[in-house]
């Protein structure tokens, strides 16, 4: 699930980059910090 969410961030990192509509960019901006917050919940549930 982790390399999902890693994936999910690069897509939205491009987005953000590369985009040019605002709504979608604000949106992939959210993305990647729910993501990333996700991916930092779960490798602490793996420790």
């Amino acid at each position: 699930m982790i390399s999902h969410h890693e994936g999910a961030i690069e897509m939205a990192q491009h987005e953000v980059a590369q985009g040019s509509n605002p709504d979608a960019k604000r949106l992939a901006e959210k993305i990647v910090t729910d993501q990333q917050a996700e991916i930092t919940t779960m490798k602490d549930m793996l420790k």
